[in-house]
């Protein structure tokens, strides 16, 4: 849990900074689209950052390389 909490934090952390960075390259004089650039950034971090919570946890994921294993854990359950 202390892994998930630290990611999510160093997400939250980018996500601010860029979203800082996005608003100081907006000026409304030069014409320049940079700002545009940061934000569609910033809005796919979000969305990942969103996924991320919403349809991930500690277990959600597990490696396991022998075939055997994942033969008994499935047929275990079948019966």
């Amino acid at each position: 849990m202390a892994v998930a909490t630290i990611r999510h934090r160093i997400e939250i952390s980018l996500i601010l900074f860029l979203s800082l960075v996005a608003f100081a390259s907006h000026h409304m004089g030069t014409g320049s689209t940079a700002w545009l650039q940061w934000t569609t950034v910033v809005i796919f971090l979000f969305f990942g950052y969103v996924f991320d919570v919403a349809f991930t946890d500690s277990n959600m994921f597990m490696f396991d390389p022998d075939a055997d294993n994942w033969r008994r854990k499935t047929e275990g359950i079948r019966q």
